[in-house]
């Protein structure tokens, strides 16, 4: 008898093992599901929500649904009356992007031809341009020669949309240059991908990657214009033959299972959601249209079946990388370490985006292989202990680094009028490492001055310098720099990270100045060394003002015999207060000065010589300095000669002076 249940029981495990293997999901489903949640995690405002809204107008158009139709064309309609303020690097994202231009163009409304249109022009007219006439970012560097294939997205779909529908053969012909172009710069000879980025690990330096989100970028661009460029077009030969090159090496470094890895030629790396869905998008786009042996279908639905795997039911999208652009050295390793998130707003659109094409295909449902989000896993952010420096160009090119108590960050050439050259400091209670995490909950709206546990940014510090932040002082006032023009990262290691910034030539009473900074931290403690060149033709002795800004009630201490500056402040009356120190060199001591809302201690250092000092920083809620006593006893054996010993520091060392031409742009 028992060995007959035993039997029972084998049969009716196999017999739902073989009706779950038959189990079939509707790719609407999945495409709406995934729609659902982008649209309560992504912030509509950036390019990742021009991703998601055009997935949005494209399945609806597809799937025939009014109710949808008209919610998209509401939301569009927000930016064009800037309740939606369309933010990125691109005058499109302005107008809402890709989709407001195609509903614009193959639906025929009137609601939004005012605003495409006008964000069009202004994109044709006032957009960068690099040298070769494509558009590009407004903050690329001209001497860098700065391109990457994600301006293609941003560029051809809609300068081509609006050019069809405007009949502006000057649209059209921008449209297809961009992408044949950026295709041309970042051609990969040897696989026949794409590398993504020229000009940010080096002036005219090409990133070595294939990377599945870049190419998927080019795909998305180049499948476009396969289905809406006209035949009679001049370039359209040419457009049909890259497109079929450029997808038979995707379907070539397709893995087994159906998509694509994050270094698309290391299968060690890896699975890419985002990128999978815009390569199957475009796949999906060729086989459409016919340009692909109708063979390569079944490559495209495995490709849909698989990903469902990494989809919940509830829409959530895991293995979706975090914001890259050029990461490190540009490295095909670089990219391969760059870390996946957990409902990476890049997720959403490029999935909606792949299943609509497929319903647009008539492929109205998929047999899954395995339990839809089977594979689906929550954040992988590392939890490391660590210092670390990271450049954020996607946020404006900022340069924050932190070890296992504290961070800092300085902001970058876009924001000349909104800030100076201060140090902006970010407050952490934990040990691990928490920049790239901030900014990736920053991107998807979840704002960085709000306290998760972890700590929070709370700090305001403008025009003012902040934690050490510096001046030429003259005539009794400050002369501060504006902020960094550039950036080399020398190290970037787990115990010790290093970089270097320049700051272009100012003016000081009439005079120019220039400087270079060099900073070093190391865990344990919370100060950082910064070692200074301010460069000068004048030969004659500098005044150099290092600042600390206070916000009203600052308990200050000075000790001029040790070179020391600090304040202790309450800022935040729900936030607690923070600790922050300068010590310089004694025998460089000078004086203390105020200037508005900045304490200063001075120094006196010679023109075109390195000088060195140290900044500190100490948040109360961090539990080390809960009062105003902790945090001076814990600066006051700090000295000069202690730090110089915690950074090993010779003082006789010189900096060697970093030519523009070779500073790196590096994550």
């Amino acid at each position: 008898m028992l060995k007959n249940n035993w039997f029972l029981v084998v049969i009716l495990c196999f017999l739902n093992y073989e009706s779950y293997a038959q189990q079939n999901i509707k790719t609407v489903d999945i495409a709406q599901t995934v729609l659902n949640k982008g649209l309560k995690e992504v912030n509509l405002e950036g390019y990742q929500g021009s991703l998601l809204l055009q997935g949005m107008a494209e399945l609806a158009l597809v799937n025939t649904d009014k109710k949808m139709l008209r919610e998209i064309e509401a939301i569009y309609q927000k930016f064009g009356t800037s309740q939606i303020d369309g933010k990125g690097s691109f005058i499109s994202y302005k107008a809402g992007g890709n989709g407001a231009a195609f509903l614009n163009y193959h639906k025929s409304t009137t609601k939004l031809n005012d605003q495409v249109v006008k964000a069009a022009s202004q994109m044709f007219n006032n957009q960068k341009r690099a040298k070769e006439g494509i558009l590009t970012a407004n903050w690329a560097s001209d001497q860098n020669e700065q391109v990457f294939i994600d301006m293609a997205f941003a560029v051809t779909p809609y300068m081509l949309y609006v050019g069809l529908r405007e009949n502006k053969n000057e649209y059209v012909d921008l449209a297809v240059a961009e992408t044949l172009e950026l295709f041309r710069i970042l051609h990969d000879s040897k696989t026949k991908l794409l590398h993504q980025a020229r000009g940010f690990n080096g002036a005219g330096i090409i990133s070595e990657d294939n990377w599945s989100r870049g190419n998927g970028w080019g795909a998305l661009a180049i499948a476009t214009l396969v289905r809406e460029l006209p035949k009679n077009h001049p370039k359209r030969n040419e457009v049909e033959i890259l497109a079929k090159e450029f997808f038979q090496a995707i379907i070539r470094h397709q893995n087994k299972a159906g998509l694509w890895h994050q270094e698309m030629t290391d299968k060690s790396s890896f699975i890419e959601t985002s990128g999978s869905g815009l390569l199957l998008y475009g796949l999906g786009i060729m086989l459409d249209e016919g340009l692909l042996n109708k063979k390569y279908e079944a490559n495209f639905i495995k490709g849909l079946t698989a990903l469902a795997a990494y989809i919940t039911k509830e829409g959530s999208v895991s293995h979706a990388c975090f914001s890259c652009l050029a990461p490190r050295n540009g490295t095909k390793e670089d990219y391969k370490n760059h870390v996946w998130v957990y409902n990476d707003p890049h997720a959403f659109g490029s999935i909606v985006l792949a299943y609509a094409q497929a319903i647009k295909m008539g492929i109205r449902d998929v047999t899954l292989n395995e339990e839809q989000g089977a594979l689906a896993k929550l954040d992988t952010v590392k939890q490391e202990i660590k210092t670390y420096v990271k450049y954020v160009p996607e946020r404006r090119q900022d340069i924050a680094w932190e070890n296992d108590r504290i961070s800092f960050r300085y902001y970058g050439p876009p924001v000349r009028d909104q800030v100076g050259s201060g140090i902006d400091v970010w407050t952490k209670k934990v040990d691990y490492s928490i920049i790239d995490k901030w900014y990736r909950l920053n991107s998807r709206g979840e704002d960085y001055h709000v306290d998760r546990g972890e700590g929070a940014d709370f700090y305001n510090m403008g025009f003012l310098r902040g934690v050490g932040g510096s001046a030429i002082w003259k005539d009794d006032k400050p002369y501060p720099s504006q902020t960094y023009a550039n950036h080399q990262i020398i190290k970037n290691e787990k115990q010790e990270i290093e970089f270097a910034l320049v700051f272009d030539e100012w003016d000081v009473d009439g005079k120019k100045v220039s400087e270079q900074k060099n900073i070093k931290m190391i865990n344990g403690t919370n100060f950082f060394q910064i070692s200074s060149t301010v460069n000068s033709q004048n030969k004659e002795d500098l005044i150099i003002g290092i600042g600390l800004t206070t916000f009203g009630k600052p308990i200050l201490y000075q000790d001029s015999l040790s070179g020391v500056l600090s304040v202790y402040e309450k800022i935040d009356s729900n936030k607690g207060s923070l600790g922050t120190a300068v010590i310089v060199n004694p025998k460089q001591f000078v004086g203390y000065k105020k200037s508005g809302n900045d304490e200063y201690i001075l120094i006196k250092v010679k023109p075109n010589q390195s000088f060195y000092y140290y900044i500190g920083a100490g948040w109360d809620d961090n539990c080390r300095f809960k009062e105003q006593n902790s945090w001076l006893n814990y600066v006051r054996p700090h000295n000069w000669e202690k730090l110089n010993k915690t950074y090993k520091t010779k003082l006789s060392k010189k900096i060697i002076p970093v030519s523009k031409e070779q500073y790196k742009s590096v994550n």
